[in-house]
């Protein structure tokens, strides 16, 4: 009987970055490489030495995954004072930068405020923190890791 040895984690961003051009989106990307990715769960808990290898119960946990991803990435976007308020404030203090970007309001957020009623959302759509090249986040978006 012969084992593979673990890929490096270097190898595996390298084939992720080679297989991303193949992909018209990130969420495309994601939803393909997910079993990939859950399989590792077979690892974890009361007795877990093996990868998982039931179908049925890869492909759930894969959507399930795909959902809370982009749950918290909506969250991430539209609710950024709830989602900093969830961390830990340790993890804060230990950023100071981080927290700071984060409890300050976005460039949309302050044009918002500044212009009001007279502003279309077009108008406040073309201007982010990414394509000015400053902001708040720079282009970052929070993220609550603890598990659902």
């Amino acid at each position: 009987m012969t084992t593979e040895a673990p890929p490096q984690p270097g190898s595996i961003a390298a084939e992720a970055g080679q297989q991303a051009t193949s992909y018209n989106t990130t969420g495309d990307m994601i939803k393909a490489r997910m079993p990939d990715l859950v399989k590792g769960a077979g690892l974890v808990g009361v007795g877990g030495n093996s990868l998982l290898s039931d179908q049925s119960d890869i492909t759930t946990r894969g959507a399930e995954v795909a959902f809370q991803i982009r749950k918290a990435t909506h969250e991430g976007t539209h609710r950024r004072a709830e989602v900093v308020k969830s961390f830990n404030p340790s993890f804060l203090t230990q950023f100071g930068h981080l927290s700071t970007a984060l409890s300050q309001p976005s460039i949309g957020e302050q044009l918002q405020q500044f212009m009001g009623a007279v502003a279309t959302p077009d108008v406040m759509r073309s201007f982010t923190a990414g394509n000015l090249g400053i902001g708040s986040v720079y282009g970052n978006t929070p993220y609550n890791l603890l598990a659902p």
